[in-house]
């Protein structure tokens, strides 16, 4: 299996109830692409300190062909091109597990 991780953090002038909808509706539509699992967000927690990033997007594949074949997806590139109206900055980062 292989984890997609998205960290992000929000631009200032992105306001809560847009950061809200985009926890709402981007799992549901990522979700929609054929190959991926476990599509969910996370909001940061402040248990060890104040983090890096406020929210995480993951994304589970069962191999990095079904990674490779999202990345490539129409839905995928619609959303990504989303970002950086959205994002003062992000990372992203990909684990075999």
């Amino acid at each position: 299996m292989l984890r997609h991780i998205i960290m992000v953090n929000f631009k200032a002038e992105v306001s809560q109830q847009e950061r809200d909808e985009f926890a709402k509706k981007v799992p549901e539509t990522l979700a929609q692409i054929p190959g991926t699992k476990n599509v969910f967000i996370g909001q940061a927690s402040e248990v060890e300190g104040k983090p890096r990033y406020a929210a995480a997007l993951f994304i589970d594949f069962d191999s990095e062909a079904a990674l490779k074949s999202y990345l490539e997806n129409p839905i995928h590139k619609a959303a990504e091109a989303q970002m950086p109206s959205m994002f003062s900055e992000f990372l992203v980062s990909d684990y075999l597990y």
